[in-house]
């Protein structure tokens, strides 16, 4: 029976890509020009993985607090009602 009452974050990793390598090609086109679609793309995809990284502490953090929440007025209602 493994309960867990805290989660302990993991440490954060160094994740470092030096700006003037780019494997997949980078936002400059087969000419050395500047893609604005590519540019708009990547910076979408980066977006998006950074807020679905967000909404899943934010979903926890809320049961927490709906949990608690139910927790007092079940509390509040055994101290008001039955413990006369």
């Amino acid at each position: 029976m493994n309960t867990i009452f805290y989660k302990k974050p993991e440490k954060r990793k160094f994740h470092y890509k030096p700006r003037f390598y780019e494997a997949d090609g980078g936002v400059h086109n087969e000419r050395g020009e500047f893609d604005p679609d590519k540019f708009g793309n990547r910076l979408h995809n980066s977006w998006q993985a950074k807020r679905d990284r967000n909404k899943k502490n934010t979903t926890s953090n809320t049961r927490v607090i709906i949990l608690m929440c139910i927790v007092i007025i079940l509390v509040f209602i055994a101290y008001k009602f039955i413990f006369r």
